[in-house]
Protein backbone atom coordinates (compact mmCIF):
# COMPACT_ATOMS: atom_id res chain seq x y z
CA UNK A 1 0.00 0.00 0.00
CA UNK A 2 1.12 3.57 -0.77
CA UNK A 3 0.54 6.13 1.46
CA UNK A 4 -0.41 9.56 -0.33
CA UNK A 5 -1.29 13.32 0.70
CA UNK A 6 -3.22 15.23 -1.76
CA UNK A 7 -4.17 19.10 -0.87
CA UNK A 8 -6.02 20.73 -2.92
CA UNK A 9 -7.99 24.29 -2.73
CA UNK A 10 -11.52 25.37 -4.07
CA UNK A 11 -14.12 28.52 -3.77
CA UNK A 12 -17.68 27.69 -2.08
CA UNK A 13 -20.08 28.39 -4.31
CA UNK A 14 -22.15 30.52 -1.80
CA UNK A 15 -21.96 31.16 2.39
CA UNK A 16 -21.52 28.11 4.08
CA UNK A 17 -23.12 28.18 7.69
CA UNK A 18 -22.27 25.86 10.41
CA UNK A 19 -24.83 23.45 9.64
CA UNK A 20 -23.42 23.35 6.22
CA UNK A 21 -19.95 22.84 7.24
CA UNK A 22 -21.03 20.10 10.32
CA UNK A 23 -23.37 18.48 7.39
CA UNK A 24 -20.32 17.99 5.48
CA UNK A 25 -18.08 16.61 7.98
CA UNK A 26 -21.18 14.72 9.69
CA UNK A 27 -20.83 13.07 5.58
CA UNK A 28 -17.36 12.54 5.65
CA UNK A 29 -15.88 11.21 8.78
CA UNK A 30 -17.08 8.03 8.77
CA UNK A 31 -16.49 7.51 4.84
CA UNK A 32 -12.90 8.59 5.50
CA UNK A 33 -13.17 6.28 8.80
CA UNK A 34 -14.12 3.20 6.50
CA UNK A 35 -11.39 4.15 3.89
CA UNK A 36 -8.58 4.71 6.14
CA UNK A 37 -8.51 8.14 5.02
CA UNK A 38 -7.21 10.96 7.26
CA UNK A 39 -6.76 14.83 6.86
CA UNK A 40 -8.32 18.47 7.83
CA UNK A 41 -10.30 21.01 6.14
CA UNK A 42 -9.95 24.58 6.65
CA UNK A 43 -12.74 27.08 5.79
CA UNK A 44 -12.08 31.01 5.24
CA UNK A 45 -15.20 32.23 3.37
CA UNK A 46 -15.20 31.61 0.21
CA UNK A 47 -12.33 29.46 0.51
CA UNK A 48 -12.04 25.82 1.13
CA UNK A 49 -8.11 23.87 1.94
CA UNK A 50 -8.40 20.26 2.51
CA UNK A 51 -5.54 17.99 2.55
CA UNK A 52 -6.49 14.02 2.39
CA UNK A 53 -4.03 11.26 3.40
CA UNK A 54 -4.18 7.62 2.34
CA UNK A 55 -3.86 4.86 0.11
CA UNK A 56 -2.98 6.57 -3.18
CA UNK A 57 -6.00 4.94 -5.07
CA UNK A 58 -8.72 5.86 -2.57
CA UNK A 59 -7.38 8.92 -1.92
CA UNK A 60 -7.87 9.78 -5.66
CA UNK A 61 -10.86 8.44 -5.61
CA UNK A 62 -12.41 10.46 -2.79
CA UNK A 63 -10.89 13.86 -4.64
CA UNK A 64 -12.58 12.88 -7.73
CA UNK A 65 -15.86 12.53 -5.66
CA UNK A 66 -15.04 15.74 -3.81
CA UNK A 67 -14.56 17.86 -7.51
CA UNK A 68 -18.09 16.92 -7.97
CA UNK A 69 -20.05 18.88 -5.57
CA UNK A 70 -22.00 21.75 -6.27
CA UNK A 71 -20.95 23.10 -3.03
CA UNK A 72 -17.70 24.62 -4.18
CA UNK A 73 -15.75 25.40 -7.81
CA UNK A 74 -12.63 26.54 -9.24
CA UNK A 75 -10.90 23.44 -7.49
CA UNK A 76 -7.18 23.50 -7.88
CA UNK A 77 -4.77 20.53 -6.73
CA UNK A 78 -1.66 21.85 -5.02
CA UNK A 79 -0.13 18.39 -4.84
CA UNK A 80 0.00 15.28 -4.45
CA UNK A 81 3.04 12.93 -3.31
CA UNK A 82 4.01 9.87 -1.51
CA UNK A 83 4.28 10.17 2.42
CA UNK A 84 6.21 8.07 4.98
CA UNK A 85 3.35 9.12 7.70
CA UNK A 86 -0.05 10.75 8.09
CA UNK A 87 0.80 14.57 9.54
CA UNK A 88 -3.21 14.30 10.67
CA UNK A 89 -3.40 10.65 11.87
CA UNK A 90 -5.69 11.53 14.67
CA UNK A 91 -8.33 13.26 12.45
CA UNK A 92 -10.92 10.78 9.98
CA UNK A 93 -11.39 14.79 9.08
CA UNK A 94 -10.16 17.44 11.10
CA UNK A 95 -11.49 21.05 10.83
CA UNK A 96 -11.38 24.53 11.29
CA UNK A 97 -12.95 27.86 10.41
CA UNK A 98 -11.00 30.89 10.21
CA UNK A 99 -12.68 33.95 11.01
CA UNK A 100 -12.03 37.31 12.28
CA UNK A 101 -9.77 36.48 14.86
CA UNK A 102 -7.48 35.29 13.09
CA UNK A 103 -7.94 38.02 10.44
CA UNK A 104 -4.21 38.25 9.24
CA UNK A 105 -3.58 34.30 8.34
CA UNK A 106 -7.17 35.20 6.35
CA UNK A 107 -5.85 37.67 4.68
CA UNK A 108 -2.84 36.31 4.16
CA UNK A 109 -4.32 33.07 2.62
CA UNK A 110 -6.69 34.93 0.21
CA UNK A 111 -3.55 37.34 -0.98
CA UNK A 112 -1.59 33.57 -1.26
CA UNK A 113 -5.04 32.19 -3.00
CA UNK A 114 -5.06 34.89 -5.19
CA UNK A 115 -1.13 34.72 -6.49
CA UNK A 116 -0.93 31.32 -7.41
CA UNK A 117 1.59 30.74 -4.59
CA UNK A 118 0.22 27.54 -3.20
CA UNK A 119 1.36 26.48 -6.68
CA UNK A 120 4.65 27.15 -6.58
CA UNK A 121 5.41 26.74 -3.01
CA UNK A 122 2.98 23.76 -1.68
CA UNK A 123 4.82 24.34 1.78
CA UNK A 124 2.69 27.43 2.35
CA UNK A 125 -0.31 25.41 2.59
CA UNK A 126 1.13 22.24 4.85
CA UNK A 127 1.76 25.63 7.44
CA UNK A 128 -1.41 26.57 7.31
CA UNK A 129 -2.72 23.46 7.83
CA UNK A 130 -0.67 22.57 10.80
CA UNK A 131 -0.87 26.12 12.41
CA UNK A 132 -4.75 25.28 12.90
CA UNK A 133 -4.71 21.51 13.42
CA UNK A 134 -4.39 21.30 17.15
CA UNK A 135 -7.90 23.70 17.03
CA UNK A 136 -9.70 21.30 15.48
CA UNK A 137 -13.54 22.43 15.74
CA UNK A 138 -17.03 20.37 15.57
Amino acid sequence: MSLHCLIYTSVATRKMTDDDLKAILNKARPHNYLLEITGMLLYLDPYFVQVLEGEEDLVDKKFRRIATDPRHHKISLIYKQAIGERSFYNFTMGFNKIDSEYLESAQSLEQIYNSNSFHEHPNHIVELLEMFKSETLF
